[in-house]
């Protein structure tokens, strides 16, 4: 009997440390709380890095510098931190020293998770010499290795080996972190062939993209319908939310007749049937890039990068299309609707498995204006977020919102 009580005492006495280390490392109300939408600058600056790396043309084994100030890092981790964990976090370089915080709520528990890592320039890259975790602060020591052994365990440890294969170094330099790589495409394939699209690997991928190749025909709803079909049945005994990620994945391959995610990367794939939604394949291919983008990295990424392609078009392009920016809208909300939970999910495999009928998730759109100059653009609605713009805006978003499979 006595071992019994001993026994009780020591569950009793682990139990209590237990609860009092989550008191500690966790707080009652987040240190940050901040908006992660991504703004037309940021697209922008994201292009002009992408065209200064000119990473299309670099060759196996060259050398490229890749310089982030800290508006570019402390947008960068907020966004990636809201997307992963939905918390906030923020950035910043200061005597030599790289700071990065961020609030993570704990699901189900009315508590938040609120860190605080402290890293200087090491022999080649940065080290960790502080971190707070909650009430808790660990000393440089064991601040690494505490930072190395998450990083080692977590879901995406596959993908930041592959990318640490290509990094040289990385340097505090004023207010800019100087990061140089060498580019090695084996490296790079290892990351695409990973779990690069928040678990949807390759091998799921390709369930779809099989069934999706015995359909013929180019009509896009009906393409959706098999998609949701499948996902609705492999749903039985997997992650509806994974499920609807890689359907999405593969209709926007589909219609862009770009393989997305692959072994090789982006590669062309057989297009010659056009696709279309609604009588058109640009609005098709509006809709599923846009959905696959909010499937993947948020409805605001996806809204801005329709946005921008407009804002390009009138500057010289087709001009200014509202009903492309409707498309756009509709497919955001559509990939943000179909990942947002394990019930929106189901929800959505419910009304759309073998449907046929665009108007249950694509509103009317030929009655939007188009092919609006820059001028004329400016004239009848005084540019993006005048009051004109936003009401064309927000009946375009009525009308989304009032088919069936937006609302809850």
């Amino acid at each position: 009997m006595r071992w019994l009580v001993l026994l009780l005492l020591s569950l009793l006495s682990l139990g209590m440390l237990l609860a009092a280390t989550f008191w500690l490392v966790t707080d009652a109300q987040p240190l940050l709380s901040r908006d992660a939408r991504i703004s037309m600058p940021d697209l922008e600056r994201g292009q002009r890095i992408v065209k200064t790396l000119g990473l299309r043309r670099m060759r196996e084994g060259e050398v490229r510098q890749l310089v982030l100030t800290e508006t570019d890092l402390d947008t960068g981790v907020n966004y990636l931190v809201h997307r992963l964990a939905q918390g906030s976090a923020d950035a910043r370089i200061a005597l030599s020293r790289l700071v990065v915080r961020a609030s993570v709520p704990v699901p189900g528990l009315g508590r938040y998770l609120n860190l605080e890592l402290i890293m200087t320039p090491g022999e080649r890259l940065l080290k960790p010499v502080g971190l707070r975790v909650g009430k808790l602060r660990l000393p440089a020591v064991a601040s690494g290795k505490l930072v190395y052994w998450g990083l080692a365990r977590s879901p995406y440890s596959e993908d930041l080996a592959a990318a640490r294969a290509l990094l040289d170094s990385a340097m505090i330099s004023g207010q800019t972190l100087a990061l140089r790589f060498t580019w090695r495409g084996a490296a790079l394939k290892r990351m695409l062939a990973g779990e690069v699209t928040q678990g949807v690997d390759d091998a799921i991928l390709k369930v779809y993209r099989d069934r999706l190749a015995t359909l013929r025909g180019g009509d896009f709803p009906i393409f959706l319908g098999e998609m949701f079909a499948l996902a609705a049945e492999r749903s039985k005994i997997s992650d509806p939310v994974l499920e609807n990620r890689a359907a999405l994945t593969v209709l926007a391959e589909k219609t862009l007749g770009s393989r997305l995610l692959s072994r090789q990367g982006m590669t062309r794939t057989d297009r010659r049937t056009p696709i279309k939604l609604a009588g058109r394949n640009d609005f098709a291919q509006h809709f599923a890039l846009s959905a696959f983008l909010a499937a993947t990295g948020g409805e605001n990424l996806s809204e801005m990068v329709g946005l921008y392609k407009e804002l390009k078009d009138a500057q010289g392009g087709s001009g200014f299309s509202f009903n492309d920016m409707a498309a756009n809208r509709a497919g955001s909300r559509f990939g943000e609707t179909a990942t947002h939970s394990r019930a929106a999910a189901l929800r959505m495999q419910q009304h759309l498995a073998g449907t046929r009928d665009a108007g249950l998730f694509f509103p009317r759109v030929d009655d939007l204006p188009e092919f609006l100059n820059q001028a004329e653009f400016q004239r009848r609605y005084g540019g993006v977020d005048q009051p004109a713009y936003r009401k064309m805006l927000d009946y375009i978003d009525q009308r989304i919102a009032a088919l069936g499979v937006y609302q809850s």
